[in-house]
């Protein structure tokens, strides 16, 4: 803790606790009520104070405008009873995947084969044929390899793609699930240096997650 009195380490140990168990962070009036405050300014004051010290982030206007900081978040990502969403990843053309933990899925590990999980928004369409459509959550094992047509999480540079990943002695071919989009192949002579980040273990939908996401 940063200097936190007393009453602000149970509030942010109240928001960890909060944050971990349901995937999402406390509204000011659902602390108010754990906590038993008279008033919606106390709780406002202890916030600012807590944000002032660097542990969380406060967005105006947003029923649940409480943020904890990724450094948080990270320590919460180890639990086995949820995943961290770290960025979005683009089921089509890549796009940059912000290595930063954003949330949490509320999602016990075991159910995508344990390891060491990461989540990503998936954006695009180039991967429906295998079942993993535009506004779905990607659950990635980390891991520098996989098999021979297995789906993977691909870094370009600082961007990033999932596909169905092809590699022979002189090239990789980085395969779309979709007929209309094409095959990104790269081989020694590429300017871009593919890298595996991940295996594709399965996906969440988006539907009835929208508190979480």
């Amino acid at each position: 803790m940063k200097e936190l009195t007393a009453r602000q380490a149970e509030i942010h140990d109240f928001m960890v606790c909060w944050q971990r168990d349901n995937g999402f962070p406390p509204s000011q009036e659902e602390i108010r009520d754990h906590f038993g405050f008279a008033s919606p300014n106390a709780v406002r004051s202890h916030l600012a104070l807590i944000a002032k010290k660097g542990l969380i982030c406060l967005n105006a206007g947003k029923a649940r405008g409480i943020q904890l900081k990724t450094s948080t978040l990270s320590e919460m990502g180890s639990s086995d009873k949820s995943i961290p969403i770290v960025g979005t990843i683009a089921a089509g053309e890549p796009i940059l995947a912000e290595q930063n933990i954003e949330n949490l899925l509320p999602i016990p590990r075991a159910l995508f084969g344990g390891g060491e999980l990461f989540a990503l928004h998936v954006k695009g369409d180039s991967m429906v044929q295998a079942g993993i459509l535009n506004g779905d959550v990607a659950i990635i094992r980390k891991q520098s390899h996989v098999e021979n047509g297995e789906i993977g999480a691909v870094l370009l540079g600082q961007d990033a793609t999932l596909k169905r990943v092809f590699l022979t002695s002189g090239s990789l071919r980085l395969k779309a699930e979709n007929p209309t989009c094409d095959d990104l192949v790269y081989n020694e002579s590429s300017i871009e240096s593919p890298r595996v980040i991940g295996r594709y273990q399965g996906i969440v939908r988006t539907s009835g997650l929208g508190s979480v996401l």
